[in-house]
């Protein structure tokens, strides 16, 4: 292998500058490869994480909806919780409900989008200035894009109140609350505005006391391995709501977000059959220039598996050489994707499209290695069946 392989650098260094050109072109198809095969999976591997991180192994939400997907609602949580925390494998049931709310603060109105939290963990948040809201207080907790826009900090005071009120009776009934903290939650979109607050406070702000309302259920278990069992047992016993692993989750995202792994299999597709002409060219034209070198080579002795294998090898480190290359071209164009598609409204900050996960970028790599050895295959079979004598006579004359 190692006398292949000097004879393959050595061809391969010959011509330096055309076989430069040669692996920039194709380090460009390697990128555009290389990015469809991380976005065919970025955006699981980061809902992965994020709902990792939020420590919750099983999520619930209405029947056939996913959570915060829709206004769906889930009532009487404090039953549901009650009959949930009877189950042996789980450890606590959380809840959060989602809404917009009217808000005055400074002589000034606008909309914000507000979380009512009943939970055991802080998971979902990062408290940065001030203290937690209080299960049974009315503090609220602001995120950083409403505290630095408005220019609130701890001890303020906000008045709050539905919108749907002033437009069904006329008028507005404001309710105070405190801002006790500034926190920074996982899955606010760039530029929203958030406030959270105990989730008793917002079930009464929003007239659904006696009704308690959830988005969304988050549940812990003792035994994070039983998560599928619970989940099977949650769906039968309590056909109103939908309960989820977060494999589950994954997989329902991925079905409704299908349309980006099919556009990603597509150009990966074209961008992959574009790298196998441009090796098989480079390396046909490669085998051309050098028959007369081959046959006397193979005149003076060299082996016919030799010549095979050099010649494939030349494919493979033409491949090598543009997927190192791509990777950097790669990681350029895909910082600049993920800025355009992370900008969607609506879209949380910690998720991504594109994540330079091992394993994703080493398959990448192993399929530009496979594309440069099957490009390699004809010219290598084509210089063993390579006529000695009337090649050195055709080269000679």
């Amino acid at each position: 292998m190692k006398f292949p392989l000097f004879l393959a650098l050595r061809n391969l260094l010959r011509h330096p500058s055309r076989n430069i050109l040669y692996i920039l072109g194709i380090s460009i198809t390697a990128a555009l490869l290389l990015d469809m095969i991380l976005l065919a999976s970025g955006l699981s591997i980061s809902i992965t994480r994020v709902l990792t991180e939020m420590g919750y192994e099983v999520r619930a939400s209405a029947r056939g909806t996913l959570p915060f997907e829709t206004e769906a609602q889930i009532k009487n949580f404090g039953y549901l919780k009650q009959e949930l925390l009877k189950f042996p494998e789980i450890r606590a049931v959380d809840a959060m409900l989602g809404t917009t709310v009217a808000v005055r603060s400074n002589k000034e109105t606008f909309t914000s989008f507000a979380i009512g939290l009943e939970i055991s963990q802080t998971l979902s948040y990062k408290v940065l200035e001030g203290s937690n809201i209080h299960p049974a207080g009315d503090g609220v907790l602001i995120n950083p894009y409403l505290a630095n826009e408005k220019k609130l900090r701890p001890g303020d005071t906000l008045h709050l109140w539905m919108p749907s009120q002033s437009q069904t009776s006329g008028g507005q009934e404001t309710v105070p609350v405190r801002v006790v903290g500034i926190a920074y939650f996982y899955l606010d979109a760039e530029g929203q505005f958030t406030i959270a607050t105990p989730l008793p406070f917002l079930q009464k702000l929003m007239l659904q006391e006696s009704e308690q309302p959830v988005s969304a259920m988050l549940i812990k278990l003792k035994d994070p391995s039983r998560a599928s069992q619970v989940v099977e047992r949650v769906n039968v016993q309590f056909p109103q709501i939908t309960a989820y692993t977060i494999d589950s989750v994954i997989q329902e995202v991925d079905r409704q977000l299908s349309y980006f792994k099919q556009f990603s299999y597509i150009l990966g597709g074209i961008s992959l059959v574009v790298t196998f002409v441009l090796v098989f060219i480079i390396t046909t034209i490669s085998f051309h220039d050098r028959v007369g070198e081959i046959a006397l080579l193979k005149a003076i002795g060299l082996s016919r598996k030799t010549v095979f294998v050099t010649i494939l090898l030349e494919g493979m480190l033409t491949a090598i050489a543009s997927a190192v290359l791509g990777a950097f071209l790669g990681k350029i164009v895909a910082i600049y994707l993920d800025r355009i598609l992370t900008s969607a409204p609506g879209l949380p900050e910690e998720f991504s499209f594109f994540i330079f996960d091992p394993a994703s970028v080493l398959q990448g790599f192993l399929v530009l290695l496979f594309t440069g050895f099957f490009a390699g295959i004809y010219p290598a079979a084509a210089a063993i069946r390579l006529p000695v004598a009337e090649t050195l006579r055709e080269e000679i004359l």
